[in-house]
């Protein structure tokens, strides 16, 4: 169970990033009631350059751990980009069912204006240093890495638009919808009214997706107190859980339209409709729109439809994305996952103000990793 959860978020901070993340943790332990004494699990991830520019940290746990003053007898690193937090929180509840610890603390983050200083991206970075490499394949992909994760994607919304006619109206709908759910909330970084034509009318960074269909890395962290017992808070734990992974570049898989999310959602397909309200991972407009299709919410070809026709506001047929996203609230250290999983709680906690779902007891959140390709996790939350 979740006893305390925090964010600190910033577009862009001057400090370290663990002065950020320090923020995170003493924010999430007043929340739960506990002390940094009371913290003997740990669990984290690194992406290379969000870490204050850092491509490679020794012991990267040990060192955030030595810095904040916890002692944990477990420590873990989950190294699945985007659903890593997802993964960790199911992994942490078994931990402390074994007995091996009782309040684990995960911390999520880092600083993207580290790498964008540098004018990179976590997929290009390691160009900047000629002895290291993030992948065997570094001759075949050097090239395109400037514009990776971008044109990856736009690969997966161009092939998206050839089998099915999906438009850029459709996609474009969702982000003006998203929008419209984070000026609500109060709590986005992005906010302010747009339209479809101001969608459609934002540069193109790669065919076919535009800058406002694209998420924006910022500088921060979430924490995330798993315990025995919620505190204050409401019991939530998971109760329907999946994730699956697929190691391969898109020339060796049949249908790229096809992701992990399929497979990691395939177990619990009847019980996903039944969620009260959804936060799918939305890198991009294509992601969240894939993953209506690949977990059975909308049958392949009808996620633009969808959502097109559906209301998917906190009041609406379908909540999706409740605060705005990380399309509009920012996505730390090129991350999603963990703002799905603080939005859930927030709503789950009736703490979302004027933009709380009415009967938030049911949450299921999908987070996707490695691109849209490698990883995804998938979850339902409640009591």
């Amino acid at each position: 169970m979740i006893r305390g959860f925090s964010e600190a978020i910033y577009k862009n901070y001057d400090g370290t990033a663990y002065e950020i993340m320090n923020e995170a943790l003493n924010k999430s332990l007043s929340m739960a009631g506990l002390e940094r004494k009371d913290i003997d699990g740990f669990m984290t991830t690194f992406l290379p350059g969000v870490f204050d520019g850092n491509v490679y940290m020794h012991f990267f746990p040990d060192q955030i751990c030595n810095y904040l003053g916890i002692k944990p007898k477990y420590i873990d690193s989950m190294e699945y980009g985007g659903p890593s937090v997802l993964s960790a929180f199911w992994r942490a509840e078994h931990i402390i069912k074994s007995g091996v610890a009782e309040n684990i603390l995960l911390l999520f983050g880092g600083k993207g204006s580290a790498v964008r200083k540098k004018k990179q991206t976590v997929d290009s970075i390691e160009n900047l240093y000629s002895d290291i490499t993030n992948t065997p394949y570094k001759p075949l992909l050097s090239g395109y890495n400037y514009t990776n994760p971008v044109s990856d994607y736009a690969l997966l919304a161009q092939r998206h638009m050839k089998i099915y006619g999906t438009t850029d109206e459709q996609r474009a709908s969702l982000i003006v919808k998203q929008r419209e759910n984070a000026n609500r909330s109060g709590y986005s970084m992005f906010t302010g009214s747009i339209t479809v034509e101001d969608v459609l009318g934002s540069p193109i960074i790669s065919s076919p997706l535009h800058l406002l269909e694209i998420v924006y890395p910022v500088d921060g962290f979430h924490a995330f107190i798993v315990s025995k017992n919620s505190g204050k808070l409401r019991e939530i734990s998971i109760l329907k859980y999946g994730e699956a992974h697929q190691s391969a570049l898109p020339p060796e898989i049949d249908d790229i339209t096809i992701t992990p999310a399929a497979e990691s959602s395939s177990s619990f397909r009847g019980d996903i409709k039944k969620c009260d309200f959804y936060e799918l991972y939305d890198s991009f407009s294509i992601t969240v729109m894939i993953q209506l299709e690949n977990t059975g919410i909308v049958p392949p070809g009808k996620s633009g439809e969808f959502l097109e026709k559906n209301s998917i506001s906190v009041n609406g047929d379908f909540p999706l994305n409740t605060g705005g996203g990380s399309l509009n609230r920012g996505q730390p250290a090129y991350m999603s996952g963990s703002v799905l999983l603080y939005e859930a709680l927030l709503q789950m906690n009736g703490m979302a103000g004027r933009n709380q779902v009415k009967t938030p007891d049911k949450a299921f959140i999908n987070g996707m990793g490695g691109w849209a390709r490698n990883h995804s996790v998938s979850m339902i939350l409640g009591e």
